[in-house]
């Protein structure tokens, strides 16, 4: 092709480029740059809202409420009126959050509230809850992974059944609760105040939990997860040096092909002697995949996605002895390997099989 000719496509390509930038530019002009100046400006990445501090209740009336008429509402109504012996309260949209709504029951002989939920994109599922005299609150839900708060603070413990049928979640709630500890029944008037208030607890609980869970990853002498572990700080203690050291003290005893040392660090952990159930069942909770949560005093759950729960008693163990114990209890694909290292005053466990 000649000078001109490639001269000639070029300038037609650059009036096809200019063409397209002004179209973005004409709905996307900053005004505040000064004459003649058009800015471009680019979708901006926003983090999902954060739940509100607190919520208000609405009565809705029966021709504005998503569960008048809809199957699976009537369904779930029933059950809770005829195998959960509840009183009907109302249906209730909520302020702070546009597009969910509730349908409220109560127990008219115990402390028993139940809430059908109904979100934005149409899915509902049910959650029961129980309040203690001495201020804890149990709660049972049928919600699906997402759907249901996964931070819980002490004294608020969440039974997730994901898609639980009401009547299995109603005999399940019961198993969790003893009689002689709970409050009074909640009047029907009383339900809004009384839901109210747990969940303005609930939110200050988890953000309270969240800072002491920052705290106790900051301390040393609990659990730290080995170099190459996902989340963790250069600066954790011990030492780069110190961590290295046990890293050959560990290849040495249980060797590890070098192509999988990588993904063997990933999942390994040590306990010091002294750790206590707070660093425990968080870095359980983070590196097998399940959940555990405080249900009383010295009394945690362990939960799987699958719903497969087991109650586990701290009593006086700490560090391996304590480690061990909740280790037995994990799902068989998620117990971690004990590893034949010798050094004193901590334990090496990995979640990698040998052989892998």
């Amino acid at each position: 092709m000649n000078p001109l000719g490639s001269l000639f496509l070029l300038g037609i390509l650059m009036f096809i480029v200019y063409r397209i930038l002004a179209t973005i530019n004409s709905g996307h002009t900053d005004t505040q740059s000064g004459p003649g100046a058009e800015v471009i400006r680019m979708p901006q990445r926003r983090s999902p809202a954060a739940p509100p501090a607190t919520i208000t209740l609405n009565p809705m009336p029966e021709d504005q409420s998503p569960f008048h008429g809809n199957e699976e509402a009537t369904d779930i109504h029933e059950t809770m009126l005829d195998k959960g012996g509840m009183l009907f309260i109302g249906d209730f949209s909520i302020s702070e959050m546009p597009g969910y709504n509730i349908r409220a029951y109560t127990h008219p002989e115990f402390c028993m509230s139940g809430v059908l939920y109904h979100d934005p994109e149409g899915k509902m599922w049910v959650s029961l809850t129980t309040k203690y005299k001495d201020g804890r609150v149990i709660t049972s839900s049928s919600a699906e992974e997402g759907q249901a708060s996964g931070s819980r603070p002490r004294g608020m413990p969440l039974f997730n059944h994901p898609g639980m049928a009401v009547d299995q979640l109603l005999r399940r709630h019961k198993l969790e609760i003893r009689v002689a500890e709970k409050e009074d029944p909640i009047a029907p008037e009383k339900f809004t105040e009384f839901f109210a208030e747990n969940y303005a607890r609930l939110r200050e609980g988890v953000a309270e939990a969240e800072k002491e869970a920052e705290a106790e990853a900051m301390r040393t002498g609990s659990i730290i997860s080995m170099p190459g572990a996902v989340d963790v700080e250069e600066e954790s203690e011990p030492n780069a040096r110190q961590l290295a050291d046990w890293l050959n003290k560990i290849y040495a005893a249980y060797p590890v092909p070098k192509e999988k040392r990588k993904q063997f660090q990933r999942g390994l952990v040590w306990v010091a002697e002294n750790a206590g159930m707070p660093s425990i069942s968080k870095t359980i909770s983070k590196y097998a995949g399940v959940k555990m949560d405080e249900v009383g005093e010295g009394r945690w759950v362990i939960r799987s996605k699958s719903g497969a729960e087991d109650i586990i008693e701290e009593g006086a163990l700490k560090g391996p002895a304590l480690f061990e114990k909740i280790n037995a209890c994990l799902p068989a694909g998620k117990r971690f390997t004990r590893l034949p290292v010798s050094i004193e005053g901590v334990a090496f466990y990995n979640r990698m099989a040998a052989g892998q």
